[in-house]
């Protein structure tokens, strides 16, 4: 009976959500993709969140969780911080953006999308469609 328990405890899946320190604007945040995260991306994108997700819009999609991301921390902390896609586009401008740990941000995203055993296809997917950008 031990045995069952040890095994099915093995078989279970780790769904704690992935999260990623990140210094912004003077505060300490951890970055995760909730359902919270993934319904104001979609808002973001006309009420669809394909085209967030798909690659085609790298810098839009990024710009839109990292928002997300953020407001939803800041929500959890009490903190009054929030921010816009383009407030952070013209917070970080040009060279910030280039600084941001963009293929962390997108690992955070597909963690909480795919299961485990699709997460390096869309991965790979990801990063075919945002290396034509």
């Amino acid at each position: 009976m031990d045995e069952s328990r040890a095994e099915q405890r093995r078989s279970l899946t780790d769904i704690r959500l992935q999260e990623l320190d990140f210094d912004f604007d003077g505060r300490k945040y951890k970055l995760r993709c909730n359902m919270n995260v993934l319904a104001d991306v979609q808002e973001d994108f006309g009420g669809r969140l394909a085209p967030a997700v798909n690659g085609r819009a790298s810098m839009k999609s990024t710009l839109s969780f990292l928002a997300a991301m953020l407001n939803d921390y800041a929500e959890d902390m009490g903190w009054p911080e929030r921010y816009t896609r383009r407030e952070l586009g013209k917070k970080l401008g040009w060279d910030g953006y280039k600084q941001l740990p963009v293929s962390d941000i997108q690992q955070l995203v597909v963690s909480a999308i795919f299961p485990p055993e699709a997460q390096n296809e869309a991965e790979a997917a990801a990063q075919g469609d945002s290396s034509k950008n």
